[in-house]
């Protein structure tokens, strides 16, 4: 399929932030994988359906080969993923934000522009993927709408999961076919045995 060429009003955002104590504090944007970086696989990805593309960070130094995009640390710190989603919502030139997880070394352009389409058709505050009773909510969409609302939760509130913000929201779940393909684009590098087995099981192509 080729590149999408229109523009598409929609911002990507990862959050590259995070503790990483399993990885002895090794930003996991960084890990490699069969020798490349997952953030190089995930921009690749990226910048050929987003032109504006912000990395949460706050160790902007550790993606000196990314000044090009923007770099923004949290506002709120450590306030976890709901962090870096109030950051990349603040930053974003679009409306539409599509939230992108650090560790996720196989995600799909089909997926992606396949849920900016299922967004497109709701226009509600949120879009989430599912797969029966799994959802991923660091591979969603958010609307710049729901930044301020996010901003007081953070700071009224010591119960800091996505879930607990996103069930005052209009959020539309996007419901896809349990299929390894699917499944796949949502491996998340959460321990070194994840990262030696997905090198070991599933075939990633070098960029």
């Amino acid at each position: 399929m080729e590149p999408i060429k229109e523009k598409l009003h929609v911002s990507a955002a990862i959050l590259a932030g995070g503790a990483n104590k399993r990885f002895s504090g090794k930003t996991k944007a960084n890990i490699q994988i069969s020798g490349v970086r997952i953030i190089t696989r995930t921009v690749k990805i990226l910048h050929e359906i987003f032109d504006d593309i912000i990395i949460v960070t706050n160790t902007p130094d550790e993606f000196k080969g990314y000044q090009h995009f923007t770099l923004v640390p949290d506002e709120v710190k450590n306030v976890g993923p709901l962090g870096g989603i109030q950051a990349a919502l603040k930053a974003a030139k679009n409306d539409i934000v599509f939230i992108f997880a650090r560790d996720m070394p196989c995600i799909s352009s089909k997926l992606v522009r396949e849920h900016i389409d299922f967004y497109n058709r709701r226009r509600c505050d949120a879009a989430i993927p599912r797969i029966k009773d799994f959802k991923e909510p660091l591979h969603a969409i958010y609307h710049k709408r729901i930044e301020e609302k996010l901003t007081n939760f953070l700071s009224g509130s010591n119960k800091y999961s996505i879930e607990n913000f996103i069930k005052d929201l209009n959020v539309r779940y996007h419901n896809l076919d349990d299929t390894d393909e699917n499944r796949k684009a949502f491996i998340n590098i959460n321990t070194p045995q994840d990262l030696s087995s997905l090198e070991l099981h599933t075939e990633v192509h070098h960029f």
